[in-house]
C-alpha cells in the first residue's frame, strides 16, 4: 500500500466512471502515486471527503488535510513568527574545521566529500524552532543539501528525501519487477 485517502474506517475509491467511492477495505482504496494527486483528489470530492485525510500507509503517518480558516489563520500567524531574521554566530576557523574534522570532510546529510571551503555550517535543529546557535547543533554540509534542507528537523528531511526518491523511483520503474520487490523491502524497514 501506499498513499491514499481514508477517515479511519473509511476509504477512498474511483468507480470505473471515475465516481467518488467509499470503501471500508483498505485493499480497494485508490493507491495514490503522490501526495499532490491524493490532495488534488481530496479537492475535487471536498464534500465526500469532509474530515478525511492524506494518509501513508507505509509510514502510518497523516500527510495532509482540509484546515479550518481558525487553523490557516493559526498557520499564517506562526509562519510569520518563524520567518523573523534570527541573529547567528560567526564561528572561527578552528571551530569550523573542528566541525569539518568531526564529520571527516563529508556532508552529513549527503555523505559527499567535500573540500573545507565548500563546507556550509547547518544548524540540525533550526534557530527558527528553538534551536541552539552552539556548536553542538552545527553539522558540517554541503551548500546543496544546507539549502535544500532550510529550516527543517532532520526526521522531517529524511522523510521528505524519502518520499521524494521513492516516488521518483516508482515513476520511473514501476513495470520493473525488481524495483517491486525492492520497493516491498524498503517499506518494510521503516
Amino acid at each position: 500500500m501506499a498513499i491514499v485517502i481514508t477517515n479511519g474506517t473509511y476509504y477512498i475509491r474511483y468507480s470505473d466512471n471515475g465516481k467518488t467511492l467509499k470503501t471500508s477495505d483498505i485493499n480497494k482504496a485508490y493507491q495514490f502515486y503522490s501526495v499532490k494527486e491524493a490532495i488534488k483528489g481530496m479537492k475535487q470530492a471536498k464534500g465526500k471527503t469532509k474530515n478525511y485525510i492524506v494518509f501513508d500507509t507505509l509510514t502510518n503517518r497523516m500527510l495532509w488535510r482540509h484546515m479550518t480558516q481558525a487553523e490557516l489563520i493559526e498557520v499564517q500567524e506562526t509562519k510569520g513568527k518563524r520567518c523573523q531574521s534570527v541573529a547567528r554566530k560567526t564561528y572561527s576557523r578552528d571551530t569550523r574545521k573542528l566541525i569539518y574534522n568531526n564529520a571527516h570532510g563529508r556532508c552529513e546529510l549527503c555523505g559527499r566529500k567535500i573540500l573545507f571551503e565548500d563546507m556550509t555550517i547547518d544548524h540540525v535543529k533550526p534557530l527558527s524552532m528553538g534551536g541552539e546557535d552552539e556548536v553542538e547543533n552545527l553539522a558540517c554540509t554541503c551548500y546543496s543539501c544546507n539549502m535544500f534542507k532550510g529550516n527543517i528537523m532532520p526526521d522531517d528531511f529524511l522523510e521528505r528525501i524519502s518520499l521524494i526518491y521513492l516516488y521518483q523511483m516508482e515513476k520511473q520503474h514501476k513495470n520493473n519487477l525488481v524495483w517491486k520487490v525492492v520497493y516491498m523491502m524498503l517499506g518494510k524497514l521503516k
